[in-house]
């Protein structure tokens, strides 16, 4: 009879335990699905590169344009000067050209009268006197006229560099551009990606600490749950420690994928 007895309290100890175990397990998987509910719920989505990209653009942009704006102001200021100082140079050469003319006429009338007076008029004297101050003029507008052009080329080529070199800095701008935004497009991501994952963890040990943490009484005794979390190669997971009056237990708890 005591045999019996022993025999059936330690089927009933076992069945317990076995069912205790089974619910345990039940209830394990029921509160992580719940857990990562709430943790995942508690989390504020994140954006994509498109929106982190569009959101640097917003930032670096206004700075771009600016420069952009102060360089080609630079440039169409001074190419206006230069511009007006081309056409002062076409209205000097202009003037320079009808004072040359207005001469030429009057030395030719003198010679005219010169000659008239002398009783010459029309002689090949006379006209080649004229002919020599009509040379004369002719050779003056050309020198005149070619050191207009002299003149009005330096000041293109003024012009042609100042192009040159508001092109090269909007190169330059839009290069530098290209290349921060690369990099806080870079920044932001990771910046995301940190805080996301320090977020989860919190969650992570909130949810635990409100929900699973605490201490459980076992047919063998007494239970407590420590948790701690970290994320490695892409995987956000919960370790802790398990204290039973029988000994200390390492459990690994996956809750989730990280980023």
């Amino acid at each position: 009879m005591a045999e019996n007895y022993v025999a059936r309290n330690w089927t009933e100890s076992n069945s317990k335990s076995t069912s205790n175990t089974q619910h345990q397990t039940t209830t394990r998987k029921i509160l992580d699905k719940e857990l990562m509910q709430t943790i995942l719920s508690g989390l504020s989505p994140q954006m994509t590169e498109d929106e982190v990209r569009s959101f640097a653009e917003s930032l670096l942009r206004p700075q771009l344009h600016a420069g952009l704006e102060a360089a080609q102001q630079q440039y169409d200021a001074a190419e206006l000067a230069l511009n007006q100082e081309k056409e002062d140079i076409a209205v000097q050469l202009a003037q320079a050209i009808a004072q040359q003319q207005a001469a030429y006429k009057q030395n030719a009338a003198q010679v005219e009268t010169a000659a008239l007076a002398r009783g010459m008029g029309r002689s090949s004297y006379t006209l080649d006197k004229l002919s020599q101050q009509g040379d004369m003029l002719a050779e003056t507008i050309r020198q005149l006229t070619d050191e207009g052009a002299r003149q009005q080329g330096q000041v293109q080529q003024q012009i042609t560099q100042a192009a040159k070199q508001n092109a090269q800095t909007q190169g330059r701008l839009n290069t530098d551009y290209a290349a921060q935004l690369a990099a806080k497009t870079q920044e932001l991501l990771q910046n995301q990606k940190d805080r996301y994952n320090s977020n989860y963890m919190s969650a992570v040990s909130a949810a635990l600490g409100s929900q699973s943490s605490g201490s459980q009484s076992t047919e063998s005794g007494s239970e407590s749950l420590s948790l701690s979390g970290d994320i490695e190669n892409g995987e956000n997971f919960t370790t802790g420690q398990k204290k039973t009056s029988s000994g200390t237990k390492k459990t690994t708890v996956l809750v989730g994928q990280g980023i």
